[in-house]
Formats: structure tokens, sequence, C-alpha cells
């Protein structure tokens, strides 16, 4: 039977379900079909606890899930506050650790410093290096990596359906992996950057460069055209199916740190 995989563009926003958007898709033997692309504040209403859950409930439903947001921190700060494991860090965010998502960051730049030593407060990961990701707890995303593993990935840590990989082994029949709609676009030769805003031509460009790649857009190019958070789970999607037909991809760095998936 063929994999059914979902791509999310997530959002920590309090009004996360206005930007968060999901693509779903399943593999054919021509390629992806789309079946399905909307927006969260369509399912669930904007509000970021109701979003985060009904997408948390919904992702079972799905072979494999591409979600677009940090997965884990740096080994440094995982060895510093959460034994040196991914479970760890999911307790921390959830149990006795920082409460939102600028202690959470203010946290993470200190700790990178007494590291270091030198001043630096930004790490990355090896696939943030890899991937030219920002540093986990950037300004720009801490938003998305305190509430995307405290409300969506610490629901399923322990739900024996679900493997987040490559943190969790084991043949569960959902599959969540960490993706990165700008590196998906680089690795196709397109618009990694750019294309937000009133860019409709460079969205476009996208569009077609995914759809060259066997994928069938079934009926949703004017989302995707029109809005760049779709356009972006579509990217999500496209890196979920990579996953799905061929098993994952090669791992650089720790297990814990976590892997984007292309």
């Amino acid at each position: 039977m063929s994999s059914r995989v979902l791509g999310v563009d997530f959002s920590g926003a309090s009004d996360a379900g206005r930007s968060l958007w999901l693509t779903e898709a399943r593999e054919t033997g021509d390629g992806l079909r789309v079946e399905d692309c909307y927006r969260a504040a369509d399912e669930w209403g904007p509000d970021r606890e109701d979003a985060h859950a009904g997408l948390r409930s919904r992702l079972t439903a799905f072979d494999v899930v591409g979600l677009d947001f940090p997965f884990s921190l740096p080994q440094a700060l995982l060895d510093e506050h959460c034994d040196g494991e991914w479970a760890g860090l999911v307790e921390w965010l959830t149990l006795d650790g920082p409460t939102d998502p600028d202690e959470f960051a203010s946290t993470c730049r200190s700790s990178a410093r007494e590291y270091t030593g030198d001043g630096t407060a930004s790490l990355r990961r090896e696939t943030d290096l890899r991937r030219a990701a920002l540093c986990p707890y950037d300004r720009m995303v801490q938003y998305q990596t305190f509430y995307g593993i405290g409300n969506v990935l610490a629901g399923l840590a322990d739900d024996p359906a679900v493997a987040v990989a490559p943190m969790q082994d084991g043949d569960a029949p959902t599959r969540v992996v960490e993706v990165y709609p700008a590196a998906t676009f680089g690795w196709l030769g397109l618009y990694r950057e750019g294309y937000k805003g009133d860019r409709r031509d460079r969205r476009a460009t996208n569009v077609d460069g995914i759809e060259a790649c066997s994928v069938d857009l079934g009926g949703f190019r004017e989302a995707y055209e029109r809005h760049h958070d779709a356009l972006d789970s579509l990217a999500a999607v496209v890196s979920a199916g990579r996953v799905a037909e061929s098993g994952g991809q090669p791992l650089h760095g720790s297990r814990g740190e976590g892997h984007i998936y292309v």
C-alpha cells in the first residue's frame, strides 16, 4: 500500500494556527500526489495550544511526517541540561526547565558562553552546519523550538505508534522527522530565500521546480503561489516523501542532536 505523508510549516506564535500550514500527500507509482493543503486555523482555530493539539492528533494518520522546527539542541547543551540525551531535553522543557521561549534561549546562550569560553553564545548542531540552518535557540526560531518540542514532540515521545527520528528506533507506524524547507529548495536548485512577501514570481518558480520532481500538486498551485507558508509545507512533504521512499538518510553528528532530512 502506498505511503501517506504529511508536511508541516510550523509556527510557535500565540496565534500559530494562522500561519501553520499542512500538506497531505500520497506516494504513487508516478511520484507524490498532493491530496490536501490547509491552514491549521481552518481546522482547529488560531490559538497556539489548540492548533498544536490538533496537529499532534493528526500526525498518526500518516506514515511519515515532516515538521519544520528544530527537534533538538547541540550536544554540549544536551550534556549540560539534559543528561546528554534527547529524552532529557523533552523532560527539561516540560517539567522543571525554562518556562517560556525567552528563558529557554537565554539559558542556552549563557550555557554556550560558558562552554566556549570565548563569548560565543550561538552553537549549532552538526546538521545545522550541513544544511545552513540557524542555531536552534536563535531569536528567529526559539518559539518554534520551544513549543515544537514542548507541545508536539513531548506528546509523542512515549507513544509506541510513533518514532521521532533519528532519536528513537523501532518500526512504529508513524515516523516523525525534522525538515527545513530552505534546505529542500536549495537541494533542488530553487530559491532558498527571497521568495516570501510580495515575490509571487519566485514562489511560482519554486512550485514549478517541485512539480518537475514528479509531484502532482492536486489543484493547490494557487495556495502555494499565494502563501509562502503553504509553499513551505509543500517542501516539507517532499522531504517526508523522500524519507518514506528511501527509509532515511545518513546521520551526521550525535543521535541526540537530531538530523534535518531533505
